[in-house]
């Protein structure tokens, strides 16, 4: 899942997220958006978890897998091809949070591949006109994601169209749309058509 985080940008430029797609407010709203997905209802004993998060969102990405039932593991870093925005330091990274629930390792859920590698480079999803689309993730995570973990999948805030067989995505652009009463209406819920910021 990649939530939309009240990444907000400062400067004369607005650079933050909320100019590319509705943010919700806090991980509350974040974490009520992700129940409202009838499909959360379907999750198995033993599954995996995958949650986005930008680097001040770590800790709230960390709180959400602990309220859905998962337990922290690891994660993967995906290394961009140019340097972004940043405070202390100008981010080119982002990072995947993985846990699982019940048997992580359970034959049921985990493909058994040992030679998946934790750190990804790979550069941004283009539109057409070449341009970088914000918040969009790389096909190389859904290799990963299928590489690791058996399905069905169940991707949340999902920007895109299912990608493979036994996928599911549930969002703005794929047309199953959250409750949108848990999202800030001060922007358009998807845009394509900028160069990425920290997302």
């Amino acid at each position: 899942m990649d939530p939309p985080w009240p990444e907000y940008g400062g400067g004369k430029i607005v650079r933050g997220a909320q100019s590319h797609y509705r943010l919700c407010r806090n991980r509350d709203e974040v974490l009520e958006a992700i129940l409202s997905c009838p499909q959360m209802a379907e999750i198995a004993a033993d599954s995996h978890c995958f949650i986005w998060a930008t680097n001040n969102f770590i800790p709230d990405g960390l709180w959400i897998m602990t309220k859905l039932g998962f337990t922290y593991k690891t994660n993967v870093v995906w290394c961009k091809p140019k340097i972004g925005i940043g405070q202390y330091f100008r981010g080119q990274h982002e990072l995947l949070l993985f846990g699982v629930q019940g048997k992580g390792m359970d034959e049921s859920v985990y493909s058994g591949a040992r030679d998946i590698a934790s750190v990804i480079h790979a550069d941004y999803v283009r539109g057409p006109s070449g341009k970088a689309i914000h918040s969009a993730k790389p096909e190389a995570f859904t290799e990963l994601v299928t590489r690791r973990s058996k399905g069905p999948y169940l991707e949340l805030f999902a920007r895109r169209q299912a990608p493979v067989a036994d996928w599911v995505c549930w969002g703005p652009d794929s047309g199953l749309v959250p409750g949108e009463d848990h999202l800030r209406d001060d922007g358009p819920l998807f845009d394509d058509g900028t160069e990425p910021s920290e997302g």
